[in-house]
């Protein structure tokens, strides 16, 4: 039990460290960043050096404030998301849950059904004595979910298609990267594994022409930043005082320099580590769109992010959903609400799975841990 008390005690406490002003930061990136804007020199000079952080490729010029034109009905947008129940040691079982939520929605699209909801849940059991206890840490799950979500939404795409008219603007929606940061850490055979097969579903989305694009709310990239921490150190990095002055700023910072309520910024090319993995149409390509309640962060394969048109039917779709949600996209909160496993329906799995083990005269040893969570007595 939470003793509000004591709580609203430390809050008070730890005030001045919970809220810090970091406007001083702002004002010397927007600084910072004036200056890139005003040297056309610069593009080339951050070519010719190496830089320990990440820094994206443009082509266009970077203070273009691309106005989306989001009342673009008719079209269809379909979303996708998924949820897991992690292997429990205190439940008595290795194997786990996830569940898939999809959504798809047609706005004046009379040859389609309107509104679609479904959740797909998928129990994966894993052997304690083999090699594959391994895929139950919760990294390899998270990776797992990830694909089905792909697969799912390649599954979906595939049967809206067939039954859409060309003409009919259509978008994958993805809660989430399309860079696929996480398998960095990952041991090297299951980083194949998992890239290999995240790659041939997009590479079939393509093969579809699918329009997909990744929706990263709140953003913490700091691409752009590492421009300001570059130009701040004068192209030297070694010994640069200057470094952590804009610590706390991120890139939707400061794209907010220079973005309007609905307008997008011009397409980088990210040149993330991962990314060389990627085939050149699949390569992973990013834009920042104000939306209205906030700037998010907008993920594009290749294939797309060439395509002026494609990127404006990527853009205006994503942020009327935005508006129709009240600043989220209407069908990624719908897709969560189907994917999302709540504590009853969590509750409902593990008594499935000791109902099935009595069936089967397993033994199913719960923890007194477990046991004790679900009533306790005094």
């Amino acid at each position: 039990m939470l003793n509000k008390v004591v709580l609203m005690q430390q809050l008070q406490a730890a005030g001045q460290t919970l809220f810090k002003d970091f406007s001083d930061e702002f004002t010397i990136a927007r600084q910072s960043w004036q200056r890139i804007l005003d040297d056309p020199t610069f593009i080339y000079k951050i070519r010719q050096i190496t830089t320990p952080w990440l820094v994206p490729d443009w082509h266009e010029q970077l203070s273009q404030a691309i106005p989306v034109s989001y009342n673009c009905e008719p079209y269809v947008v379909l979303a996708v998301d998924g949820s897991q129940v992690y292997p429990d040691r205190h439940q008595g079982t290795s194997c786990f849950l996830i569940n898939i939520g999809f959504v798809t929605l047609a706005y004046q699209a009379p040859s389609f059904k309107a509104v679609q909801f479904e959740s797909r849940p998928y129990v994966f059991g894993v052997e304690q004595d083999t090699y594959e206890v391994g895929m139950q840490s919760p990294e390899v799950v998270n990776c797992k979910r990830q694909e089905l979500e792909l697969k799912t939404g390649l599954e979906q795409s595939a049967i809206i298609k067939a039954a859409l008219p060309d003409d009919t603007p259509f978008l994958f929606l993805f809660d989430g990267s399309l860079i696929f940061w996480h398998l960095e850490a990952q041991e090297a055979h299951l980083k194949e594994l998992f890239l290999n097969t995240y790659i041939s579903l997009l590479d079939q989305l393509y093969q579809l022409q699918v329009l997909c694009a990744g929706y990263i709310s709140l953003p913490k990239s700091k691409e752009l930043v590492n421009l300001i921490r570059i130009e701040l150190c004068k192209f030297k990095i070694d010994g640069c005082k200057e470094l952590h002055a804009v610590d706390h700023v991120v890139d939707a910072h400061v794209a907010a320099f220079y973005l309007t309520c609905y307008s997008r910024s011009i397409v980088f090319k990210s040149n993330a580590t991962i990314g060389a993995c990627y085939p050149n149409h699949l390569k992973p390509y990013f834009f920042y769109v104000d939306v209205g309640q906030e700037i998010v962060r907008i993920e594009i394969p290749a294939w797309i992010a060439r395509d002026e048109k494609k990127v404006s039917s990527v853009a205006a779709m994503v942020v009327n959903q935005a508006v129709k949600g009240m600043g989220y996209p209407v069908a990624l909160a719908e897709s969560h609400e189907q994917a999302v496993i709540k504590g009853p329906d969590r509750e409902f799995f593990y008594q499935l799975l000791s109902k099935l083990a009595f069936e089967r005269k397993q033994h199913c040893i719960l923890s007194q841990k477990s046991i004790k969570k679900r009533g306790i007595g005094i």
